[in-house]
C-alpha cells in the first residue's frame, strides 16, 4: 500500500514538472522573448537614470523563476508612474534590463482583472501544503491602494490564477521593450 501511494506521488511530481516547463516552454516560443521578473531583485542593479518617478510604487509584479531544466527566468514590475521593468536572468531573448511604458488605462485593467479574478482571496503559495523546490514558480504580485499580494504558484493553482498569470504574460509580450541605459 505505501508504495502504490509513493508511486502515486512520484508521478504526480513528475506529472506536474513536465506540465509546468512545457507551459512556460510554451509562452517563451509564443512570445519569442520570455521575461525573468523578481519583484525583490535589488534596486542597486537597476541604472539610475531608468528608476521609476520618487513617488511611484508598484502595482503589479510578474516573475518566472529558475528550474532544473531550461525554464525562462525573468522579472517584470509595473510602476504607477507607467514604467515597466524587465529584468531578465536566464533563456529569455531578452537578458538585462529593459524598459516599457503603460498607461494608466492598463494599470487600471491590471487592477481590475485582479479583483475579477479573486486575486485576493487566494492562498499565497500553490501548492499550499508541500514545496517542491525543483520546479519552477510563477510570481505575481498586485497593489491596490494600502492592500497588496504576492502568490508564488508552483504547480496546482485555481484556474482563475493561471488566467490571470496568462493574462499578465500577454499584455507584456505586447509591450514595446527598450533596453536600459547601462
Amino acid at each position: 500500500m505505501k508504495s502504490a501511494i509513493l508511486a502515486i506521488l512520484i508521478l504526480t511530481a513528475v506529472g506536474a514538472f513536465m506540465t509546468s516547463c512545457n507551459r512556460k516552454t510554451a509562452n517563451a516560443e509564443a512570445t519569442t522573448t520570455a521575461p525573468k521578473a523578481n519583484p525583490d531583485a535589488p534596486a542597486t542593479n537597476r541604472p539610475a537614470d531608468e528608476a521609476p518617478a520618487k513617488d511611484a510604487y508598484q502595482v503589479a509584479g510578474y516573475q518566472k523563476t529558475a528550474c532544473f531544466g531550461k525554464c525562462p527566468v525573468y522579472q517584470v514590475k509595473f510602476f504607477s508612474d507607467g514604467k515597466v521593468t524587465w529584468y531578465g536572468q536566464m533563456n529569455v531573448e531578452r537578458l538585462g534590463w529593459y524598459t516599457a511604458r503603460a498607461d494608466q488605462q492598463l494599470l487600471t485593467e491590471i487592477k481590475n482583472k485582479a479583483h475579477e479574478a479573486k486575486f485576493w482571496d487566494f492562498s499565497n503559495n500553490y501548492p499550499t501544503e508541500i514545496r517542491v523546490v525543483d520546479l519552477p514558480s510563477t510570481v505575481t504580485y498586485i497593489r491596490v491602494g494600502d492592500m497588496e499580494k504576492t502568490i508564488m504558484d508552483t504547480y496546482q493553482a485555481p484556474a482563475e490564477l493561471v488566467a490571470f498569470e496568462d493574462y499578465l504574460e500577454g499584455i507584456i509580450a505586447k509591450l514595446t521593450w527598450q533596453p536600459s541605459k547601462q
